[in-house]
């Protein structure tokens, strides 16, 4: 009998930890990840208004290509995601479909506005190890490719038809 009591108890226990776990975890991780990143954001801001007041517009311009670029290729990530079923009924966070008029705009621009990144722009200066070199330049056309195919795929899936 006090086999039993000690059973009931662990998996009692083991529910309010997996309950506890939840709610900390996934529930209040979400909002508070959104939240801790507009520090970062908030400080962005600051240089890119002082390069605006100085009237350097060329960097803001560039970093909101970056964000148009991340958008769609986060887009097609947050959209293909295996628990995007979950997001509303675990964190009350319904992108989908909600989110798709967003993914629409910004595939409209980047069609009328191709994206001026590409693996061609970043100038690397040469490692002293060439090995090294190579894999990491090998990595770099990997992810610029992956880029590309993300971004490709959002445009073709969520710009305007003609």
């Amino acid at each position: 009998m006090k086999r039993a009591w000690l059973a009931v108890g662990v998996v009692v226990a083991c529910c309010i930890s997996a309950a506890g776990g939840f709610w900390f975890g996934f529930r209040e991780a979400l909002p508070l990840a959104l939240i801790a990143d507009w520090l970062p954001r908030g400080v962005l801001a600051t240089e890119q208004l002082s390069a605006l007041r100085a009237g350097n517009t060329q960097n803001l311009a560039t970093a909101l290509e970056f964000n148009v670029d991340d958008g769609l290729v986060w887009g097609y990530d947050l959209f293909n995601h295996p628990l995007r079923p979950l997001f509303g009924p675990v964190w009350g966070f319904n992108v989908y479909p909600e989110y798709g008029k967003f993914a629409t705009r910004l595939a409209d621009y980047r069609r009328q506005h191709p994206s001026p990144m590409s693996l061609d722009e970043l100038k690397l200066k040469p490692f002293d190890n060439p090995e090294e070199e190579e894999q990491f330049r090998a990595m770099l056309e990997y992810g610029a490719k992956l880029h590309d195919f993300k971004l490709h795929a959002m445009i073709e899936r969520y710009a305007s038809k003609p």
